[in-house]
């Protein structure tokens, strides 16, 4: 495991690789006054990160808050195991969220969908959390750590229990995804990300609240701490309209999908220099459910 200290006390924890997309699992450890864990990530993942935790002089059991930016597998499937280690933490959680956590064989089902029935040979299992270990937040809430204040963003569009996190302390953003994900072979060049059921006007409505923030870093979940956010959040919103914009009038028209793909692949090969990369399958499905849908 990569452990890098990218911001004033922000140690970022790179867990390697996820299994699921080709993109690296990435946890934020924040030490304060009252340690917390944003991303938990995948259950196989976060039992990495208790061991890791101790290497910056706290106890685990003093990790008081974990914060998935969503309950997707690859970034809250680990927050039910990391509850029981941590008997302690508060689970922070979207509304719409947390009652899919209680009681998760619903999230289970739709997991199973995307990765296959075997994901826990991946990911690990994704266990329940207690109610009583939960923090419903609400938009806006601020919970205060010490030398920082962490405030609550709802963001909505890559799934509608989304939060993004902003840091008073770094004047940065953690997205979760909700500024898109970035591909190795393209590092300046985000990308939405779009899984089913994805909603695009609100993607962009969550993109424009977090550009107004103007934060001065963006740590992403998948591919690390970035410090040139003006440029990746209105390339993000570039993209994501237009690839919209593509979509939209490819079902118009009546094309295949794979001709869609190939116009979409045609936008970014000249725009960034690089080809379109394969996890965005599951994107471009999502972005033909939306507008089939509407």
């Amino acid at each position: 495991m990569r452990v890098t200290e990218v911001a004033d006390s922000t140690y970022l924890l790179d867990c390697s690789e996820d299994v699921g997309f080709s993109l690296s699992e990435v946890a934020y450890l924040l030490v304060d006054d009252i340690p917390a864990l944003i991303e938990p990530c995948s259950t196989t993942t976060s039992s990495k990160l208790l061991e890791r935790s101790r290497d910056f002089g706290i106890k685990v059991e003093d990790v008081a808050y974990i914060i998935p930016t969503h309950i997707h597998v690859d970034h809250g499937g680990g927050a039910g195991y990391l509850s029981r280690q941590l008997p302690n933490a508060k689970v922070v959680l979207h509304p719409r969220g947390a009652k899919n956590m209680v009681d998760p064989a619903r999230l289970v089902s739709a997991t199973k969908v995307v990765f296959g029935e075997d994901f826990e040979h991946r990911f690990g299992p994704i266990s329940p959390i207690s109610e009583k270990q939960m923090l419903i937040a609400q938009d806006g809430e601020i919970i205060h750590l010490g030398r920082r204040d962490l405030t609550i963003i709802f963001t909505p569009g890559h799934a509608s229990h989304h939060i993004s996190i902003w840091d008073s302390l770094s004047q940065g953003i953690f997205p979760g995804e909700a500024l898109g994900f970035i591909a190795d072979s393209m590092p300046d060049f985000p990308l939405p990300a779009a899984v089913p059921p994805f909603d695009l006007q609100l993607y962009i409505q969550s993109i424009d609240s977090l550009a107004a923030l103007m934060p001065t870093m963006v740590f992403y979940s998948h591919c690390g701490a970035r410090r040139d956010p003006e440029l990746l959040i209105a390339t993000i919103r570039e993209n994501s309209i237009v690839i919209g914009q593509i979509v939209e009038k490819s079902l118009k028209e009546g094309k295949a999908e794979q001709e869609t793909w190939r116009m979409i692949s045609e936008y970014v090969k000249k725009k960034a220099g690089g080809d379109l990369p394969p996890e965005f399958l599951l994107g471009l499905s999502a972005y033909i459910s939306y507008f089939t849908q509407k």
